[in-house]
């Protein structure tokens, strides 16, 4: 396992959380991992602005696939129990442009605030989410999605730019489609009426239900094998 300046072994600062190979980990004393995460092979997590404790937080149980990027300067979270898809881009910061003179590597970071993927969350393959928004628990993002903005809980969105296509509505307790404002407004009204579980409520729901303590190692990849 590749040691930083000091000789120590990065990796070794999470615990109970499996790596696949070529992970680099960029500001390591500043990110979390809950247990039983596993992050895929030639992943990159990095956080470019190191002064305070913790910008990126990962929670338990989750499942990182392979070639993720993600960047957090102000910070990202990422719930309990989501799964990514290979492949997902997730930063809360890109680069500032404007001076044609410079070059854009040089002219300093624009910040958007906290990124957070709320519990228990699915983010397909290719799926990018950049700025400060929130995605709702138990969400959806379809393949090759760009997300721009806040998901509502419990939806489905797809596209460039990413909208709503899909919301849970607990009257009926089905998924719904989402074709018009009108159709919005019947799934909140029933969502009104009937309230969805907040995320300490649903997190605590999720750890009660599963019947898993830690994801698999081998979904990390690191060339390991089932028969």
């Amino acid at each position: 396992m590749p040691m930083d300046e000091t000789g120590h072994d990065p990796l070794s600062t999470f615990q109970d959380v499996a790596f696949g190979n070529n992970v680099q980990v960029i500001g390591y004393s500043h990110i979390a991992i809950g247990p039983g995460t596993v992050v895929g092979d030639n992943s990159w997590l990095n956080v470019c602005d190191r002064s305070n404790s913790r910008r990126l937080v990962i929670g338990s149980k989750v499942c990182i696939g392979r070639n993720a990027m993600i960047n957090a300067a102000d910070g990202v979270e990422i719930g309990d129990f989501c799964l990514f898809a290979p492949r997902v881009y997730i930063s809360d910061v890109d680069h500032e442009y404007e001076d044609v003179t410079l070059p854009i590597v040089t002219q300093g970071l624009r910040r958007h605030g906290i990124l957070i993927v709320e519990e228990n969350c699915w983010l397909g393959i290719n799926t990018v989410l950049s700025g400060g928004l929130s995605v709702g628990r138990g969400s959806v993002v379809a393949a090759n999605s760009v997300v721009l903005a806040d998901v509502p809980p419990f939806s489905v969105v797809a596209g460039t730019p990413a909208r709503v296509i899909k919301m849970y509505d607990p009257e009926l307790m089905e998924w719904r489609r989402i074709r018009s404002a009108e159709d919005t407004v019947m799934v909140d009204g029933a969502r009104e009426r009937h309230p969805l579980p907040d995320r300490a409520r649903y997190r605590a729901a999720l750890h009660a239900n599963s019947r898993i303590d830690r994801l698999p190692a081998v979904i990390a990849g690191r060339g390991q094998h089932l028969p």
